[in-house]
């Protein structure tokens, strides 16, 4: 029976959405563009000289969260990882694994890489990919061009030595086109036109041993951007009703699939227990991401919330901890963890992996910290924190502790003293309701006092310097404003501590502001144990920015929110 008629069955595909971006902007390497040019015809490789590259096919959503993704999976899988072509407006990222350096093949008159060999190097390349949030699958490379002519020339000579060990293996073909679709005559053609790979296996449509795919990348017509190398190809298909023309072409192999079904596995509308500031669960898995939770680590939230970074830490393979200023957040309607935070546990399979949760604030925390840089075995012991800090718009920032009456305050201004004297000097009074200490009875809650936004910011890099094992990490967001009162463009101030270094810095953008996604990873420095952990960088603006008392003065994001955002904040 010959597998490669005209009646071929055909897998759809399709990602028929359309985007908009500048067409100067190419899908070349890096920021900058850099178009990375496909062999031409008269290019000539001998087998042995070309490391295989491999295609990563992202969503086309969260862009500036997908190299650092690379280098976290990169990071987890220990499986170092270049970039050879990528561009934030395309899915299709092209990358090398140089630590791969074996070939699957050599030329027919050589000798073959033995079977273990190969089946140990797809499974580290698929450990890569499984952990992927923002990706759909990775795939090896057999050929790539500018339009099908260039494919099949470099699809002869990039991978004919490969052809050999799939041939005789169930297979199945799919279509991708991004930017543009294919009906089902197009794609029969295009598949028949590989008919040269001479493959006898039998077409399987579901769980086939070998999958192939076409993938194409079209981009926007726009003449006043044209590239001079687009510009020489007047014969470039031409998709007029989407408004764009075909770019790339690749034939590739499947080797794995990313996680991204944990998307939908977690779906905030199918958990049992959220609020009003549950992060997405797309947003709370590439945190954990980022911040490497895997089996055999303890991960941290300290503004746990209704624990969504802690499903997402342990979906991950970590055992996970919360704490909150407020345990009536993580409790859920004073019915217990069981039905807080604790059902989303069950309803994940996930309890063995839950810690506990307890009420506590990040400045009088119970958890053990370090007061100087030891050596990690020496007081450090978390390997992750990941948390969404509240923000502060809705009501001011709050932390345990007794705001000073108005008289004290300026009394100690009269006397010329701080505030912080004032405080350390008129110790608190304990409060008795029936001669019985009022923290001891149930349903006791604290009091609470204003709380800085930048000092907020401070402690948490502070607190995970002394908690973090070297190597671990710290992942945050943080909120800013997109313009100043004038309208211009502002600056955003990126907290720094010494002994923690800033990996990624990830933005999502609204209208009128932005919220960045902050990784860090604690060095593996050892100080003079006299010497504090403390090491904000930005010590010497901490005690301006907080020196204030209403939530506004606390709090710069939260004025700038109300002042310039207003009743506009949304864009209407």
């Amino acid at each position: 029976m010959n597998n490669w008629n005209s009646s071929l069955p055909t897998l759809l595909c399709l990602d028929q959405r359309l985007f908009h971006r500048s067409a100067s902007a190419g899908s070349g390497q890096g920021p900058q563009g850099r178009i990375i040019r496909p062999p031409v015809h008269g290019d000539v490789h001998h087998p042995l000289d070309l490391i295989m590259e491999y295609l990563i096919r992202f969503v086309q959503t969260h862009e500036s969260f997908r190299r650092p993704e690379i280098e976290a999976l990169s990071t987890l899988a220990r499986l170092p990882c270049e970039i050879v072509s990528y561009a934030e407006t395309s899915p299709l990222c092209v990358v090398r694994f140089p630590g791969l350096e074996t070939q699957h093949g050599e030329e027919d008159d050589g000798p073959a890489v033995d079977e273990g060999s190969f089946e140990r190097l797809e499974a580290r390349i698929k450990d890569f990919e499984s952990r992927s949030i923002l990706s759909k699958s990775i795939y090896e490379i057999w050929g790539q061009g500018r339009d099908y002519d260039e494919l099949h020339a470099d699809v002869k000579r990039r991978s004919r030595h490969l052809w050999d060990r799939f041939r005789h293996l169930s297979f199945k073909f799919s279509v991708d086109c991004y930017c543009s679709t294919r009906d089902i005559d197009q794609q029969r053609q295009i598949i028949n036109s590989f008919r040269y790979l001479d493959l006898k296996g039998k077409i399987k449509m579901k769980h086939p041993e070998v999958e192939f795919a076409v993938l194409e990348e079209w981009l926007p017509l726009n003449p006043r951007s044209e590239t001079q190398e687009n510009a020489s190809r007047p014969d470039a298909a031409v998709d007029k009703i989407a408004g764009t023309s075909l770019r790339r072409v690749f034939l590739a192999r499947k080797i794995g699939d990313s996680c991204r079904g944990l998307r939908e596995k977690h779906d905030l509308k199918k958990r049992p227990y959220i609020s009003t500031t549950s992060m997405d669960a797309e947003l709370a898995l590439l945190t954990a991401n980022m911040a490497l939770a895997s089996p055999g680590k303890l991960f941290l939230d300290p503004f746990v919330g209704t624990g969504g970074f802690m499903v997402a830490a342990a979906e991950l393979g970590a055992v996970a901890l919360g704490s909150d200023i407020d345990g009536r957040s993580f409790r859920g309607k004073g019915l217990g963890l069981d039905h807080g935070v604790g059902a989303n546990f069950e309803k994940y399979g996930l309890t063995h992996l839950f810690g506990d949760c307890l009420t506590s604030d990040l400045t009088n925390t119970p958890f053990r910290c370090a007061t100087t840089a030891l050596k990690s075995s020496d007081g450090r012991w978390l390997d992750g924190i990941v948390c969404d800090p509240p923000y502060g718009v809705r009501e001011g920032l709050k932390v345990l502790g007794t705001k000073l009456r108005q008289s004290r305050v300026e009394a100690a201004d009269v006397n010329g003293e701080g505030s912080d004297r004032s405080e350390s000097s008129n110790p608190l009074t304990e409060i008795l309701i029936n001669g019985v200490p009022a923290h001891t009875l149930p349903g006791y809650i604290p009091p609470k006092k204003p709380y800085s936004f930048a000092r907020m910011l401070d402690d948490i890099l502070d607190f995970a310097a002394r908690t973090l094992v070297d190597g671990g990490r710290v992942a945050f967001w943080m909120p800013s404003a997109n313009e100043n009162e004038l309208g211009e463009e502002e600056a955003t101030t990126i907290p720094t501590h010494r002994h923690l270094q800033l990996k990624h810095e990830c933005i999502q953008r609204f209208n009128k502001w932005s919220r960045r996604l902050l990784v860090y990873e604690r060095m593996p420095w050892t100080l003079d144990s006299e010497v504090h952990v403390d090491g904000s960088a930005n010590r010497e603006g901490i005690s301006t920015a907080s020196a204030g008392r209403t939530a506004d003065e606390l709090n710069p994001f939260r004025r700038r929110y109300f002042q310039s955002f207003g009743a506009d904040r949304n864009g209407s």
